[in-house]
């Protein structure tokens, strides 16, 4: 829309990924897969926050027992096919040993945005994904309470 240009008449130096730059050089790998993080990010975000038609019901109410129980069926075949995307903790948010053992805990984890926005993408890409929380949480009621947390944070529903 000729922003690029008016940038440009401004005084301001743009570069434009995946072209050639003014000395002659081309843009680096690193750049290239870069531009393409951003073109995702930007993806997934109009997706987010794009108007919905209609009026905007939660999840919640609109997830019956029948639909639940065709979800849980749909992942426990993908997961036993090795074809579920999965998303494992996060290694460079290390959890207390004594903290992944108490349920109380997990109502107050710290959950990252980076972390979230992998979650988020993954459902974009895959609608099912099977978070791996045993890093985080020794006990069943502690992930639960945790997958509670993301789901609402992203409008997405626990299965399991």
């Amino acid at each position: 829309g000729g922003g690029i240009q008016v940038l440009q008449n401004a005084g301001i130096g743009v570069h434009v990924l995946g072209q050639r730059l003014s000395n002659g050089e081309n843009t680096s790998s690193d750049e290239m897969e870069a531009a393409k993080d951003c073109s995702n990010l930007v993806n997934y975000f109009v997706k987010r926050i794009s108007p919905r038609e209609g009026p905007v019901e939660k999840l919640e109410d609109v997830i019956t027992g029948k639909k639940r129980r065709v979800l849980r069926s749909i992942a426990g075949r993908q997961k036993s096919a090795n074809k579920m995307q999965q998303i494992p903790w996060p290694k460079e948010e290390s959890i207390a040993e004594d903290d992944t053992k108490s349920s109380e805990f997990a109502e107050d984890v710290p959950l990252s945005s980076r972390f979230l926005e992998s979650i988020d993408q993954a459902l974009w890409d895959h609608e099912i994904v099977l978070l791996k929380l045993n890093k985080v949480a020794k006990k069943k009621k502690g992930a639960k309470i945790i997958g509670g947390r993301i789901a609402e944070i992203l409008d997405a529903h626990v299965a399991q």
